[in-house]
């Protein structure tokens, strides 16, 4: 179980506030016309691409996405198999590992621009699961029939899930687990954690960023003020780029912006994150001229940061917002702007 650096005593107004949010995600009577009514433990869940029906809470579970994995394992559910952390060796988020007992079976979920690895839809089905968790999963479109036909399966409220609040996506998580008690209290601890790491660090308000891949021939600029990482970073007061958010989209549906490196003064903020594909890569764009005349570079609000850090900081969930305080606000935006 995910345990914070602070506690702080829960007031009956949030866990109110949360108990009525979590209203339309929980447990009822199933949409249509049956006269056939869900049992006492019954979980009904509407999504985007269906509704998932459960007679019961599940025991076991296939997590496609690292948000799942994170929420599952967060409230004491370990799935039978998990998606795959690209950044890492093992397969396994450097903020999720510490919670782990053993590592689930692997599933390779991982993609390159828009091409996804071909889910092994064969191997999930010989584990026999009880339920899919793919709200974050990037091709769930392409695969929900065939899951579907193994195990009910939870998708996201909207098939733009990057645009989803964290704490949505936690409760409809839990819901589908039978874990609405615990999955409130989860998300008030985080809110509580946030809100110390808030006053203890200042000087990060009144700044802003961007936050970009840096691929061998372009940057991906995060461009989408409704991504979830916005919500994160607006907490310890910075401002989204309103230039990033300007650049005209990618049509790969990663929430970016294609930046190359004549045009790379857009890239330009008070704090510039970028996380790259490989040191080569990372030396490439750092050797170049135009690089190096950002205000950002030479006023050392310059952030170059792993991957794990990135993918932290786009997928919030309670245990990465944990690593996202220790490792890029605390490790790296404080010192940059302290410097």
């Amino acid at each position: 179980m995910h345990v914070t650096p602070v506690r702080r005593v829960v007031s009956a107004a949030l866990l109110s506030a949360l108990a009525l949010g979590l209203a339309s995600c929980s447990a009822g009577s199933p949409s249509g016309d049956s006269d056939v009514s869900p049992g006492e433990n019954a979980i009904v869940v509407e999504h985007a691409y269906g509704t998932l029906e459960l007679d019961a809470a599940p025991e076991k579970v296939v997590t496609l996405g690292l948000l799942e994995t994170d929420i599952a394992v967060d409230l004491d559910v370990t799935p039978i198999a998990m998606a795959k952390f690209f950044a890492t060796p093992d397969g396994v988020a450097p903020w999720l590992a510490p919670a782990l007992d053993e590592v689930p079976t692997i599933i390779d979920t991982t993609t390159q621009g828009a091409n996804g690895a071909e889910l092994d839809v064969e191997a999930i089905a010989a584990m026999q699961p009880d339920l899919i968790i793919a709200n974050t999963y990037t091709q769930l479109g392409q695969y929900y029939d065939q899951l579907s036909q193994i195990a009910p399966v939870l998708g996201p409220s909207d098939k733009n899930y990057l645009q989803l609040p964290w704490r949505d996506q936690a409760l409809a998580i839990a819901s589908a687990l039978g874990k609405t008690t615990e999955a409130q209290t989860l998300i008030a601890e985080t809110e509580a954690e946030l809100a110390a790491a808030v006053k203890q660090y200042p000087q990060t308000a009144g700044h802003d960023y961007t936050l970009s891949l840096g691929t061998p021939d372009q940057f991906k600029v995060m461009n989408d003020p409704n991504d979830a990482s916005v919500e994160v970073l607006e907490a310890f007061g910075l401002s989204f780029s309103k230039t990033a958010a300007a650049l005209p989209s990618l049509a790969d549906g990663s929430g970016s912006a294609g930046v190359s490196e004549e045009n790379i003064a857009a890239l330009d903020a008070d704090i510039v994150m970028i996380g790259y594909f490989g040191a080569d890569t990372q030396s490439r764009w750092e050797s170049s001229t135009l690089f190096k005349e950002l205000n950002a570079v030479q006023q050392n609000g310059y952030i170059a940061m792993d991957l794990s850090a990135s993918t932290a900081l786009r997928n919030p969930s309670p245990l990465s917002i944990s690593y996202v305080i220790e490792k890029v606000i605390a490790g790296q935006i404080v010192p940059a702007l302290d410097s």
